[in-house]
This record gives structure tokens, sequence and C-alpha cells, in this order.
């Protein structure tokens, strides 16, 4: 066998979490879901790790992990996402590695620079902290080294691939038209080739000015185009087709190989995961064909020809790197009268912020710390775990042992500035077409945060200047004259301090059961006192706390008291510092007048003591706002339940008697009738209900009086119900009866054309399905087995499943 096809997928989302808080909060864009990490999650990298194979009658046959077949790398600052939020598709990545590894000794992960910079525009410094960074975290989360990584953007100059080599890696991948000339031997002369002429088919070696070599794949340009953008995925067995038909008739040994954001597989075009499975299941069936990933072709024809990169180039422009520093023309075409003018000075900008950080960081740490920058290479220890015993451990291995707590606290946050500093130059900032995309102002985050930690350690004022530079950088989008005016809008006006957090922990402690075990965010909270006093009407909380970033290890005393007046309505007041005999006396004085319902005289004591640093809802971070909210709503929510409820039960019987004597009925009771009916549906599948009885009542009803549910939230209900119940089979594979009910409760929803979210579900019954159909020695007599599988075949036949 000589044929050989890999398909890479780059999968990469910009970091998008709030530069203080270290969470995403809700983007409306992404509606229905909550974020675009959680909605692309939702459409690619999920279903990528379980995606489906149908048959003729568009019935599920297999569910596979597709990263266990193709080359792959994941953006470290997604991965760390993926880890808290989306567990099963991270282990599915994870595991997808560690089988490749088992079947041909190598991963089909690759590492990729950290947080996805235009490498040749970063400075030596940079370019190596990125590749340091990229491995730790890889190393990490995939427990081995990586033997490839991917470039951002695949944007290389001579220097980053040497520094590629110098830190081991052996490979990478470029583009078609980033190839300038090839030899097949070392000696031989070279001969310039184009984005059409360059053999694809075979790696090269390329030579850096200090000597090392590293391995370069140039991907098909066609077939990677058409994945991307001309319909490959419409079809697997036209995508297969396709690789098949990029063999040439007169080579042996040759490797088709494909590469595209990973995000083609599902985002980008709807089932695109399942097109790729198909590809992949219809590649396996030719016999001379091998799918494999990188570095098991590299080991079984290491590199011998010799290419020339074209220096300062990319995949994404094809003006080189300018997309990330000029108007060069390349932009996404949504706004094609739209400018890219923003793009150098904002650069520059950032380039001037990014310098002034460099020079403060090495003069302040240099003092303490002969290499600073060897310190930063660490802090990815940190950054992977934060955890004071971590940063202890790292700055003991740097520091002299003289160096103060206080001094070492400081070292942290300049350290936690270059971190910000190196999260300003994420591409992203610069691919689309306007300066106020959600993209660039995510960067904007970064560098106020970098201003923040810079002034407030050397008391030196730098905002004006940055402002200055920035506001060369013109707003395409009406409304905005500049970028300065952009970012003192969006981004400096909501700028958090410990205050910011100290208020919010405040607030929240109104509502929250047990407020002393409150933690926030990246924050620690230390409860020297709190009381909470509670009428009817009203709440009251006074309170002494600590405060202290999990990140920066900066902490502030923090004294308040709230009060809560009814609906959204809260009035606070705060201070960092107080006489504990006034805190006493204060809080005293608050008490009485809060037995007294006397609000106004709560009001002038807040007043009294804490003078004009006040808060209310509005200082609450959005998410929280909306937590909030949700639970003040909840008890109105639930009189209105009872309410219709009520009028449901008391018309119940006059609504028949008018349908039986073909009476129309009034409009207001149907929809009462309809209220009602979607709420029982919904708290149903949010109980643990295990009797059928109640869901056909509540489905004789909906075609009895023709009601219209409320389908995608009886769906999502439905679906979590059945991802429980699938949850249960596992601890009694061979339970009858729950095998009854789910298939009663399908049935039940196809009856009032509800369909649920199966995709937990559908992999959980896979799985078993694996597990016991075929397994002999169960417990059962050979009789009730076949009984216990003809019923499990056809609850699978109703999720869509064949076996």
């Amino acid at each position: 066998m000589n044929r050989y096809v890999c398909i890479h997928g780059h999968f990469y989302q910009p970091p998008r979490e709030n530069a203080w808080l270290e969470v995403i909060e809700q983007q409306e864009g992404a509606a229905p879901y909550h974020d675009w990490n959680e909605r692309i999650s939702a459409e690619c990298y999920a279903p990528n790790a379980a995606s489906r194979i149908l048959d003729q009658e568009d019935r599920i046959i297999h569910i596979v992990n597709n990263y266990s077949n193709i080359s792959f790398n994941f953006g470290p600052t997604l991965l760390s996402w993926m880890e808290r939020h989306d567990r099963d598709a991270y282990a599915g990545i994870l595991e997808a590695d560690r089988l490749s590894m088992e079947r041909c000794g190598h991963g089909n992960a690759l590492a990729q620079v950290y947080n996805h910079i235009i490498m040749p525009l970063a400075t030596t410094r940079d370019k190596e902290t990125q590749i340091i960074w990229g491995l730790a975290d890889f190393a990490y989360r995939f427990n081995r080294k990586p033997e490839g990584i991917w470039l951002a953007e695949t944007a290389v100059d001579l220097e980053t691939l040497d520094l590629c080599a110098k830190h081991g890696i052996q490979f990478t991948i470029l583009a078609p038209r980033q190839i300038e000339a090839v030899r097949l031997h070392k000696g031989d002369s070279w001969t310039e080739v184009h984005e059409d002429s360059v053999d694809t088919g075979r790696p090269y070696l390329v030579e850096t000015p200090s000597g090392r070599t590293i391995t370069v794949f140039v991907y098909h340009g066609e077939l990677s185009r058409g994945v991307a953008f001309n319909g490959l995925l419409n079809s697997g067995r036209m995508f297969a087709d396709s690789i098949l038909a990029a063999f040439p008739k007169d080579q042996e040994t040759h490797l088709v190989n494909l590469a595209t954001d990973g995000e083609s597989y599902g985002h980008h075009h709807r089932n695109g995961d399942m097109a790729l499975a198909s590809c992949l299941d219809f590649l396996d069936q030719e016999e001379k064909v091998e799918v494999i990933n990188y570095a098991t072709f590299l080991e079984k024809y290491p590199a011998t020809a010799y290419a020339r990169i074209r220096e300062n180039s990319s995949w994404s422009c094809v003006h080189g790197i300018e997309r990330w520093r000029s108007n060069c023309g390349c932009q996404d075409g949504a706004h094609a009268d739209y400018h890219q003018k923003w793009r150098k000075p904002l650069r520059d900008a950032l380039d001037w912020l990014k310098a002034l950080a460099d020079t403060l960081y090495e003069k302040e740490v240099g003092t303490y710390c002969p290499d600073p920058w060897m310190l930063r290479n660490k802090y990815i220890r940190v950054i992977l775990n934060r955890d004071q015993q971590e940063a202890d451990t790292m700055l003991d291995d740097c520091l002299p042992e003289e160096v103060d707590e206080k001094t070492r606290e400081f070292i942290i946050r300049l350290l936690e500035m270059q971190r910000n500093a190196m999260l300003m130059f994420t591409s992203c900032a610069w691919f689309f077409d306007d300066v106020s995309r959600i993209e660039t102002l995510q960067v904007l985050q970064y560098a106020d945060r970098v201003i923040q930690i810079a002034e407030g350690e050397t008391k030196k004022e730098i905002l004006h200047d940055f402002l200055k530079r920035l506001s060369q950088a013109p707003v395409n989008a009406p409304g905005w004259e500049d970028a300065a005016e952009l970012y003192v809008s969006k981004i400096r006006s909501k700028r958090l301090d410990l205050n910011s957090v100290a208020m919010h922990y405040a607030a929240a402690s109104l509502f929250e059961h047990k407020p002393e075990k409150l933690q926030l965010f990246n924050y620690t909270y230390e409860n020297i006192f709190f009381e909470r006093f509670e009428s009817a009407s009203h709440k009251l909380s006074v309170g002494h706390i600590r405060v202290r970033s999990r990140v920066t290890f900066y902490e502030r005393p923090f004294y308040f008291a709230a009060l809560h007046l009814g609906q959204q309505h809260i009035v606070g007041h705060f201070a960092n510092a107080m006489d504990v005999d006034a805190f006493e006396t204060m809080h005293l004085e608050l008490r009485d007048a809060f037995r007294q319902h006397a609000v106004s005289d709560m009001l002038r004591i807040m007043q009294k003591y804490f003078g004009e640093h006040r808060f209310s809802f509005e200082d609450l971070f959005r998410d929280e706002q909306r937590k909030v909210l949700s639970m003040l709503m909840e008890n109105d929510l639930e009189l209105a339940r009872i309410s219709y409820r009520k009028i449901y039960d008391r018309s119940y019987d006059l609504v028949n008697r008018m349908r039986s004597s073909g009476m129309s009925i009034p409009v207001l009771l149907k929809r009462n009738m309809e209220t009602v009916i979607n709420n029982e549906f919904i708290r149903f599948f949010q109980g643990d209900n295990r009797s059928v009885g109640r869901l056909d009542f509540l489905a004789e009803e909906t075609t009895r009086w023709k009601l219209q549910l409320e389908k995608g939230l009886i769906a999502n209900a439905a679906g979590d119900w059945l991802d429980r119940v699938f949850a249960d089979l596992s601890e009694r594979p061979y339970d009858m009866d729950i095998l009854d009910l789910i298939s009663k409760v399908m049935l039940r929803l196809h009856d009032v054309e509800v369909r649920p979210g199966l995709f937990r579900a559908q992999n959980r019954c896979f799985i078993f399905g694996k597990a016991y159909l075929n397994k002999t020695t169960s417990d059962l007599s050979e009789e009730a087995f076949l009984r216990w599988q003809i019923r499990f075949k056809g609850l699978a036949a109703q999720l869509g499943l064949a076996f």
C-alpha cells in the first residue's frame, strides 16, 4: 500500500473570556446558546467526537469519533474552555489521540502556538514564549510531547521554523502558495514553484539559517478549498471520490493531505461532521488506500526533498501577512463597502503598548530575577493551574530566597500583565472587516488589562498616549468616529477591579441560600462577618469580607450593607476601611431599623457610615443580573402557574360542555389551557417521573384540544430526561421496565410532534448496545435474553439506530 490520505482539522476559537472575570459572558449573537463557544461546540466539536454514519434509510449504523481518524489541533485557549464547559467533547478529543498513539505509535493531535498570534509579526522572544506555552499546554492535556505544531493562519518565516525546531518540533503544515522553490536533493539547483505546481504529495525539509531543519507538509489546495467553500461536504461519497481522484497514476508513494478550519465539519457546514465520517468510512473500505496521520507518514517516509518557503506568507491572505497589519483588501465579505484602514493604527497602538509593558517588565522583574523572560516562559505552569502553591513553586525556582512575599505578588501581577499583552495580538482582531467587531473589542479588553496593571503598579499615566494612538484607527460602523471612542465607551467604562467584584458578592449575598460559601469567578472571598435579615418584602445583608484574585493574588478588605427593596431594586453601600466599633454600631443600627421596617432610616444609616460609595443592581455583571432576575421572577412565575392552573381546573367542565355543544372555546381560555399543558410537559421532564400515565393524559389533551405546544422547550427538557434515564439503564442493563418507559415516552412525544434532542441519548444507546446486545454471559435465560434483545432493538429503532 503506497497511497495515503491525511485530513487535518484546525479547530480554534478566539479567547472570549472577560479579561477580568475569566468567564465568557452571554453573547446575544450566539442565541439560543449562551455564547459562541457553546454554540460551535454543540454544532461541531461535540458531534465530531460522536459522529453518525447512516444507512440508505437514514438510520444510524455507526457512531464514530472522527478525531481518532484525522489529524487535528485545538487552540489551547479553546481546550481550556472545553475542559470546564464541554467535558464529553473534551474527553473524546483526548481519547482520540490516545487511541491513535496505541494504533500507530503517533498521536493525531498537533500542538498550536498559544493564542493564535501571527508569528512573523512577533518579536523573537514572544515567538519563543508562544511555542513554549503551546507545547506545555499540549503536554498538560495529552500527556505526551507533540511532534507537530500548527502556526496560526499558517503564517510563517524562517525564524519561526527555527524556533519550532529548536524546541523539538518535527513538522508543520503550510499552504501551496507558501512554497517558493523545491529541490529533490541537497546540492541540486532550486526549481521555482507556484501554488498550482508544487507537489503536495510529499514532505519537504526546510533548512533554517542556524543549521536546523524542520519538515513541512503542503496541503492540497483544491481539495481543501472544496471542503471549506465548494460543497465537498454535501456528500461523504463525493468527498471520498474527490480525494481518490487526486492520486496521480504514475507515482508509487503519494500522500493526499488537506487542511481546513475544523469548524467546516459542522459549524460552517451543517452535518459536515457526518460527511467527514462517511468519507472516512468509504476510504477505510478502499484496500489500496490508508488513512494516516502526519507523524506516522513521516516515520515511514522521512522527507528527502527540500523546500524554500515564501517568508511572511499565510494561508488566508494573498498579500502575505498584510491582513494583520494593513488595508490590503482581504476581509470576510460581510460589508463590501468597509475599508480596513484601521488595521495598521490598531497594530501600531498595541505594538507601542506591548513595548512599554516589556520595558516595564524587564526593568522591574530583572531587579530580582536574572532572566525575566525565562520566568515568563515558565509562567504557563501557573496559567494551567491557578494555585498559590504552583505560583510559589515557580517563583522558588527562579528567585532568590530573600525576595519577600509582597515582591513575589508584584512579580506575579507583572507576569499577568505579560499574559494579557500576548493575548492582545490574537489574530482574529484583524481578520474581519471592522474594528468594532467583538474579536477586536476582545483584544482591547486585554489592552485595558495591561494598562490597568501597569498604571496600578507604577503609578505612571499610560492611557492618554494609548488613546492618542488608537484614535488614528477609523471605525466603519455608524455611530463611532474612531477606535479610541469605541474603547472608552465599550471597554474602559466597563473596567473591573476588586471593588467591582466585591460589590457583586454583596448584592448576590441577598439571594444566595448559603452566601458564606459563595465563590464567584476567579476570586476567593474570606467571610469575616456576615448577617442577613429577611422580611416579607425586604432583605438586608451586612458584611465584612476580604476579596482576593486567584490570578494576581491582589486582595482588599470590603465592608458593605446591601438592601433589597423588592423586584430588581437593590441599594448598597461599601467601604474598604472601617473602624471595628463603627462597623458594629452600624450593624446594630441597621438591624434595629430593619426590624421596624424603617426603610428611610436604613438608607440614612448607610449614607451616614459609608458616604457616597454605593452600588445597585446595575453594578452586577451581565450574566449575574440575569441570574438574579430569574431568581426574583421565580416567585412570580410560581404564582402565575398556580393562577393558570386554578382557572384551568375551574373552567374545565364548562369548556368540555361548550365543546360537546359545538360552541367555540373562548380564545383566552384556550390560551390558558395551552399555558398549563406546556408547563405540565416541562415539569414532567424536569422531574424524575417514571410513570407515563401523566404523559398519556397530556398528549391526549394536546390532541383533543389541538393545543399549540412550546415544542423547542419541551424537546430540550425531554432530551435531558432521556439522557438521565439512559444513565440509569447503564446501571441496570436488563431492566425491561426502563426500556418500556423510554419507548412509551418516545411514542407520546411522536404523537404530539415533539422531537427531543437525541444526541446524548443516541450516544448512550449505541455504546450500551455494543456492550450488551451480543453478551451471552448475562444472568438472563436464553429466552429472556432474546426477548430483551428484541425489545432493546425496538427502542433503538425509535431513536433512529439500527443494530
